[in-house]
C-alpha cells in the first residue's frame, strides 16, 4: 500500500513526472506535515522556480486543518497510484523485482 510517506523510494523521474499533474496548492499543503525528507525529495525534483514559489506559499500558509492537509496528501498519491495502473511510472513495493533503467 502506497502511502505519501513513500515518495522518498521514488526515482527523479517517476517523482518529476507526478508533480507535473499536481496542484501546486495540494503540494503545499501535503507538505505542511510532511517530513524533511519526503519535502527535500520534491524540491530536488521541481524547477528552482517552483521550489522557491511553493517554499513561499508554505510560509504564508497557516492555520491549516489536519483533515486538509492529509486530503492533499491522499489527492497527490491518487495520482501517482493512477499514473503507475497506467505504466506512466514505476513504485517499488519492495519486493525482489529488479528494475533496468
Amino acid at each position: 500500500m502506497f502511502v505519501f510517506e513513500d515518495i522518498i523510494t521514488m526515482d527523479d523521474r517517476s517523482v518529476q513526472r507526478f508533480l507535473r499533474d499536481c496542484d501546486p496548492r495540494d503540494v503545499v499543503l501535503s507538505l505542511k506535515s510532511a517530513n524533511s525528507d519526503v519535502a527535500n525529495k520534491l524540491f530536488s525534483n521541481m524547477s528552482t522556480r517552483m521550489a522557491q514559489n511553493i517554499k513561499d506559499d508554505l510560509e504564508i500558509t497557516t492555520n491549516v486543518r489536519m483533515r486538509d492537509v492529509e486530503e492533499a496528501q491522499q489527492r497527490i498519491v491518487d495520482i501517482i497510484r493512477d499514473l503507475e495502473e497506467k505504466g506512466v511510472i514505476v513504485i517499488m513495493k519492495g519486493g525482489k523485482d529488479d528494475i533496468i533503467a
